[in-house]
């Protein structure tokens, strides 16, 4: 989103950011203006991100020209957004193979498509024409790339005078991903008005936590709003709609919901005693040291998940790439980490190969370790670890037969589980990284 001499014009960034959380939009909308707060650099998951979609579409690009397609690249590092649009214009009329970084405009909107293909369909511009492609990293297709190749290519169309028939997605694992336009167009132009009314007369907007929350160049903004609000979004586990129904009632703060007593419509009380707790454990926390409370036991949950200790049980934990994209591959678990009390193991891949032998060492540690203690577990923290042996067993197609027997005989004890089963933290949330473990040495009566 910028001003140029046209005006406001607006990029598929903008329309993606604005369908996920207008009260982004609004924000930006006023720091365009000189009002409201600052933004927040990027932070490193979303450096992280633009260096391997960058990567991702560099390497779209040398497949290209491997293949001897016929490339027109417009420049768009210092050059002005009018000069590349009408670079983009001429090098459309030569009718090369690829048009890279193509700039296209129209209305209120602008912006560079990563391919521009020719395809064999006659337009104003000779016997052919062109459809769009873009790199990105995800192993499907999302509705946010529909948004964005749907604007590209009512853009295109205009310069061309024919719509394209198809779009086209580079996906990271190397997959491509076609869509015919008219069934998509309805949506992503709806989507395009929404954003043109919204930024002539905004309307009122809040913060809302949302999927792009960790990447917004807002988030630290929104995050100090909910603390100075003392707003119920800071209440571990609780969802959009259970605060919908709170406010409903006049609680509108963690605070209020802590003293809280009596029924909330639509609202089991089970949860409300769940969320009640947990508010009050937070709002303890503001003025002193953690603390937890142990829920109420119930079979199969919680500390009832706990087998006895044995001498030979592990703690595992994974650490997972999930952009590698080397071979076709959807990531790599390049880490490995298993502690028996006393040593600490780490297992490393920096490719698929070393991938495998990893896997393959880390089974047989876990193999013996069972086999010299029978009453052994192996401790980890959430699913990820499980969902990604699964993932590589069948991958490398090594140690599936061992896996199943492991977890047939529940070898696996998701610490998660008896956390969120056993225990309420007057932590802001339940990952590894704001637990206090001092909390596993309770143990329900």
């Amino acid at each position: 989103m910028k001003r140029d001499g046209n005006g406001l014009r607006l990029s598929a960034s903008d329309l993606m950011r604005f369908m996920a959380c207008s009260h982004a939009t609004r924000l930006d909308l006023a720091f365009l203006a000189g009002q409201g707060p600052q933004p927040t650099d990027d932070g490193e998951d979303a450096v992280l991100l633009q260096r391997y979609g960058d990567a991702h579409e560099a390497a779209h690009l040398a497949q290209l020209e491997r293949s001897g397609a016929r490339i027109i690249r417009i420049e768009k590092d210092g050059v002005a957004f009018d000069e590349a649009i009408k670079a983009t214009l001429e090098a459309l009329r030569q009718g090369p193979d690829v048009v890279f970084q193509g700039a296209l405009e129209g209305g209120m909107w602008g912006g560079y498509s990563d391919f521009l293909e020719r395809v064999d369909l006659p337009s104003k511009l000779g016997g052919f024409s062109y459809e769009v492609a873009d790199t990105k990293l995800k192993r499907k297709p999302a509705p946010a790339h529909v948004l964005q190749l749907v604007l590209y290519s009512d853009l295109l169309a205009a310069v061309q005078g024919r719509s394209p028939e198809r779009a086209h997605v580079e996906l990271g694992d190397g997959k491509r991903f076609s869509f015919r336009l008219a069934e998509y167009a309805a949506y992503a132009r709806s989507a395009r008005e929404r954003l043109e009314s919204f930024v002539v007369e905004p309307t009122k907007t809040r913060a809302l936590p949302c999927a792009i929350c960790s990447l917004c160049r807002w988030r630290e903004h929104c995050a100090g709003e909910w603390e100075q609000e003392d707003s119920l979004f800071r209440v571990a586990g609780i969802t959009k709609a259970q605060v919908q129904k709170f406010e409903a009632t006049g609680i509108t703060t963690m605070a209020t919901l802590a003293q809280q007593h009596g029924h909330v419509p639509k609202m089991a009380e089970a949860t409300l005693e769940k969320l009640r707790t947990q508010a009050a454990l937070q709002q303890e926390r503001k003025g002193g040291e953690p603390s937890y409370a142990l829920r109420p036991p119930l079979p199969g949950k919680g500390f009832d998940l706990m087998p006895r200790p044995d001498p030979g049980d592990l703690y595992y934990d994974i650490e997972g790439d999930p952009f590698y994209a080397e071979s076709g591959a959807e990531g790599l678990e390049y880490l490995h980490g298993v502690w028996d009390g006393k040593t600490f193991n780490a297992f490393w891949a920096h490719d698929l190969a070393e991938e495998k032998e990893a896997l393959v060492a880390l089974f047989a540690l876990f193999e013996h370790g069972i086999t010299q203690n029978p009453g052994a577990h192996i401790y980890h923290y959430a699913s990820y670890e499980i969902t990604a042996l699964r993932k590589l067993t069948s991958r490398h197609g090594v140690g599936e037969a061992q896996l199943d027997r492991w977890l047939r005989e529940r070898r696996f004890i998701d610490l998660y589980a008896v956390v969120r089963g056993g225990v309420y933290a007057s932590e802001p949330s339940y990952s590894i990284k704001d637990m206090d473990f001092t909390i596993f040495r309770a143990r329900a009566r």
